[in-house]
């Protein structure tokens, strides 16, 4: 079968070229994510903006959550007997309350920075979306990462995130380039938490990155 094979491939290259598979696959992914947030969008193809966003896959979530992963497992045996309910339950705190924040808070930024924006910029879109972005992650990763702690090898933990990441680069993405997405798109739930209703979403960047 193509998926077998596949994994094969994967397999063989996370053996033997570890950091190098991680950053590439997790670019690729980054990519198709992006890929996917502009179609949902409907707009132009921005194809700078897909480039901007695989290389922040690849220079950052790449090597830093192949890092990531494996001392938080390190760190976890230290602390828990492997496979116990402390040994999942830590490594899933330890995950969304440090990578999850960096994970988000690092892509706006990055992306505001690439698009000619500086400091302001980068306060006034996490003082916009980094709350709402960061609360519909909540929603999806803890879950995901119970399951993958649990049940998946330690080795083939990265690869499970990186295919979820191609929803998880598509919704980054799509937040990012949509200033002020969460109170526009649910003003019930905005209102009851005191959420204002921000400008329209982008039509270019400084750098002509938005879509």
């Amino acid at each position: 079968m193509p998926f077998a094979r596949l994994f094969q491939l994967y397999s063989t290259a996370l053996q033997r070229h570890p950091w190098r598979t991680q950053i590439v696959t997790t670019g690729m992914l980054w990519a198709a994510g992006d890929v996917l947030a502009q179609r949902f969008e409907k707009g132009p193809f921005d194809a700078r903006r897909c480039a901007l966003t695989a290389a922040y896959g690849a220079a950052f979530v790449g090597p830093f959550g192949h890092a990531w992963y494996l001392g938080l497992d390190r760190a976890a045996r230290a602390l828990f007997r492997p496979g116990s309910a402390a040994f999942v339950g830590g490594k899933v705190v330890a995950d969304t309350a440090v990578f999850g924040p960096l994970h988000v808070a690092g892509y706006f930024s990055y992306m505001t920075v690439l698009e000619g924006g500086g400091m302001p910029e980068i306060a006034a879109k996490l003082r916009k979306d980094f709350w709402p972005t960061f609360s519909a992650e909540l929603t999806v990763w803890p879950v995901v990462q119970a399951v993958n702690f649990k049940l998946v090898p330690l080795e083939y933990q990265l690869l499970v995130v990186n295919l979820f990441t191609i929803l998880d680069a598509s919704f980054m993405s799509w937040a990012r380039a949509n200033d002020g997405w969460f109170p526009r798109h649910f003003p019930g739930l905005a209102a009851q938490f005191g959420v204002q209703a921000h400008a329209a979403p982008r039509t270019g960047g400084k750098g002509g990155g938005g879509s």
